[in-house]
């Protein structure tokens, strides 16, 4: 199986927007357009098939904080050959700060329990309703001389615990031409669950 040389959880993540459309809702259309510019229909499409859970909306949430998924487990995979549905991957912990509601950005910062970073990230965006959100973070990531740019998606219900039906996913949105082999395919990627349903707040 391929892994991806950027953390030990092996994420490599997209976006895709899930969305129900009503004509009425000027602004609900201008949201599903932002996310849709951002993530990529082809990204988009990519996470829909894995089961990535939309909640964007015309509210921003307060999502800063850390979090920390103890218990990592794959949910679903396209990747060809990978590790089987179930397996648990490295605890991760995510941080988001420096939101601004406004432009629907924030800062970021993410790692795994080796302390290895997830990568410099270079865009942001993110959504909700109430207190469900999506966030989407594109980053870059190397393996030796190579680089790429993946996607780590975010959904769930903030809480003051944490994030409720915590979901990430992480898709390759640009291998650079993969002339190594070192990554997988773009488009492809993973998504994980915490394992008790709850992103624990620190």
């Amino acid at each position: 199986m391929k892994h991806l040389k950027i953390l030990s959880l092996a994420l490599i993540l997209t976006t895709t927007f899930s969305c129900n459309k009503d004509d009425s809702d000027d602004q609900q259309e201008d949201i599903d357009q932002l996310v849709e510019n951002f993530v990529t229909p082809n990204l988009i499409a990519s996470l829909q098939q894995l089961g990535f859970n939309f909640n964007d909306g015309d509210e921003q949430p307060d999502i800063s904080g850390t979090f920390q998924y103890s218990t990592h487990i794959m949910q679903a995979t396209n990747v060809e050959n990978d590790a089987a549905i179930g397996t648990a991957f490295a605890t991760n912990t995510f941080t988001f700060s420096n939101l601004n509601p406004e432009n629907r950005t924030f800062s970021f910062s993410g790692m795994d329990s080796s302390g290895s970073s997830f990568g410099n990230a270079t865009d942001t965006f993110y959504s909700g309703t109430g207190n469900d959100f999506s966030a989407y973070v594109k980053f870059t990531v190397t393996s030796g001389s190579e680089t790429a740019i993946a996607l780590l998606a975010v959904s769930g219900t903030i809480s003051e615990d944490g994030i409720l039906n915590a979901q990430d996913a992480v898709l390759m949105l640009d291998n650079m031409g993969n002339p190594t082999g070192s990554f997988i395919e773009n488009g492809k990627g993973r998504l994980f669950e915490d394992g008790d349903g709850t992103a624990e707040r620190l």
